[in-house]
């Protein structure tokens, strides 16, 4: 019995350990939010129209929490997205899959995530830049956070 208690109090630890999770109720701040990108593993060549993942590391320097949730799901949801530009900085599309945040993002937290990415329908050399949003408000990346850039080819 004790072993099950044990292995209970291992598992509520655990679950607990996860991290919050709570909806955005209005528009952030955009002068106290701001985070870093760091793109820790991505292909340097991919085939058109492919899902794919990036490994990155998102790290929280503004002065709020970021929440994880929106509401109803989606609206004001703080998420990982990209856009997708030419070598010329023109872009091809601007809005990519949304990826969400774990847990909250507490000030001075960081967060490993895996970015899901859908690559452009036409073979070419592109720009990727990864960016933070809140659905419906606003880019992070507009508002003066860093953004991630790489140079992917598509086949």
């Amino acid at each position: 019995m004790k072993k099950l208690t044990g292995i209970y109090l291992l598992v509520l630890i655990f679950i607990g350990g996860c991290g919050e999770k709570t909806a955005a109720t209005k528009k952030l701040d955009e002068k106290l939010v701001q985070v870093g990108i760091m793109v820790i593993e991505w292909p340097k060549s991919i085939t058109s129209n492919t899902d794919f993942i990036i490994k990155s590391k998102i790290i929280n320097s503004g002065e709020i929490t970021l929440p994880s949730l929106g509401k109803d799901d989606y609206l004001l949801k703080v998420g990982i997205s990209y856009h997708w530009k030419l070598i010329d900085g023109n872009i091809v599309i601007w809005d990519g899959l949304l990826t969400s945040l774990k847990h909250d993002l507490k000030k001075n937290e960081e967060q490993n995530i895996d970015i899901s990415i859908k690559s452009p329908k036409n073979p070419g050399a592109y720009i990727l830049e990864i960016d933070l949003l809140q659905s419906n408000a606003f880019w992070f990346g507009g508002v003066g956070s860093q953004t991630a850039q790489m140079i992917i080819n598509v086949k």
